[in-house]
């Protein structure tokens, strides 16, 4: 009998040997360092910056310039040679009036590698914004809106800001027109144009363009202050003009158009003591204020004060803008306060310049409609001559020699005019081409 074996079972496996704690610990913290280095120096910087030029790219095409240019300062600070944020900010730069600020940011653009076709067509937009649309460089910008090139908003903007820039309003009215065709959503132009029918004599024409602005954005300041301004002009809507320099306020709290505005629709709608809250914070914050000075000795002499109201209004008469105006109501102040030989000049000179203005408006209106007529130009020149507007006559007997140079009427009224300001060589210029056969 053969006798059972005992099965000896293996041997148990080893142990196996258990990582501490305090090991994975430090694994775990050493990964998310790692991570979080990653993601502070690469991952959230580059985050940062694709946001902001978003942003700025949303801003610039909405023209909101001024917030444009902070998410901009945003981008470069992170991304010192972003090429796209450099040539961005130097457009939104022109385009806020910052011509030096364009240059400079156009060079790192280049620097950083920027195509060299979009370079060159932003040097013609500044070029534009320094000197005006002229030669070559006008013809280039005006064959490339005809041709409805990619960037032709911007074009169209340099365009009218660089007709407007060298007085050539007519001009600018044709350009902002083709924008507002091509781009009736935009508010910029009925802006730009709304404040050239102002500088035309044409508020009921400006009046359009500024509702149509707050249409498209209802908080817009320049718009409500602009309005405000018209409402108070001939037709003396003080209740509207209100509603307007409110709106402005809301917006910009110390505006000083808006604050003066307040106080004139207060007075007007019979609450000086509201009015003198209003020009008393305007006149703390600029003194020697003509318009706020005019309305205070106003709202003195309503109050029987006549000797403090004449004290005001000799402020007021010592800075007062030529403005037709502005020289009837200082006329009327001084007969309420018993002054009649120092309203007269101002009544006379009111009447001179509202004569020239609606005179020059027509003439405008018909210019609008055919920019060719030379003598249009030449008209509206000398009737600013005539009344002493020599800064706006002499650019626009300028405009009449840029469509014709040989016209000899217009150099006429130049030579007169540099002969008054004692300028010989120009005078003698000016009489030799207009003599000429």
């Amino acid at each position: 009998m053969i006798a059972s074996r005992a099965v000896v079972p293996p041997p148990p496996p080893p142990p196996r040997k258990r990582i501490r704690p305090r090991v994975w610990v430090s694994v775990a913290i050493v990964v998310f360092g790692v991570l979080v280095w990653y993601g502070t120096t690469r991952v959230y910087p580059d985050w940062r910056a694709e946001r902001a030029l978003k942003s700025a790219q949303k801003a610039s095409a909405d023209s909101d310039y001024e917030a444009a240019r902070m998410h901009l300062t945003e981008l470069l600070r992170i991304r010192p040679k972003s090429a796209p944020g450099h040539f961005l900010m130097a457009r939104v730069s022109w385009q806020s009036g910052d011509l030096n600020a364009a240059r400079k940011h156009l060079r790192e653009a280049k620097a950083a590698g920027w195509p060299r076709e979009e370079l060159e067509l932003e040097e013609h937009l500044i070029e534009t914004q320094e000197t005006g649309p002229r030669g070559e460089n006008e013809r280039t910008l005006q064959a490339l809106v005809l041709a409805r090139h990619p960037t032709e908003r911007a074009i169209l903007e340099a365009l009218a800001k660089g007709y407007l820039k060298m007085h050539g309003q007519v001009e600018a009215v044709k350009w902002l027109g083709i924008w507002i065709e091509r781009y009736p959503e935009d508010w910029l132009p009925h802006q730009l144009r709304a404040e050239t029918f102002g500088l035309l004599n044409l508020p009921d024409d400006a009046r359009t363009d500024y509702r149509r602005v707050l249409e498209l954005r209802p908080k817009n300041p320049d718009a409500h202050r602009g309005l405000g301004q018209l409402e108070l002009g001939a037709q003396r809507n003080a209740a509207a003009a209100r509603g307007h320099f409110a709106a402005l306020l809301e917006v910009a709290p110390d505006d000083p158009a808006g604050l003066l505005g307040m106080a004139v629709c207060l007075r007007a709608l019979g609450d000086p003591a509201g009015a003198m809250n209003f020009l008393d914070r305007l006149l703390a914050r600029e003194p020697g204020n003509s318009r706020g000075c005019l309305e205070n000795a106003a709202i003195r002499a309503d109050a029987g004060q006549a000797e403090e109201a004449l004290g005001w209004a000799k402020r007021a008469e010592a800075s007062l803008p030529d403005e037709a105006e502005l020289h009837f109501r200082l006329a009327g102040l001084f007969e309420q306060i018993g002054q009649p030989a120092a309203a007269a000049p101002h009544l006379a000179r009111s009447d001179l310049l509202g004569e020239a203005y609606k005179k020059t408006g027509e003439w405008a209106r018909q210019l609008l409609d055919d920019p060719s007529k030379i003598e249009l130009r030449y008209q509206i020149g000398a009737e600013l001559l005539r009344v002493g507007k020599d800064e706006s006559a002499v650019a626009w007997l300028s405009t009449a020699l840029l469509e014709k140079p040989d016209h000899k009427p217009s150099h006429r009224a130049l030579a007169s005019y540099y002969r008054k300001i004692g300028d010989a060589r120009s005078a003698a210029e000016h009489q030799r081409l207009g003599s000429e056969k």
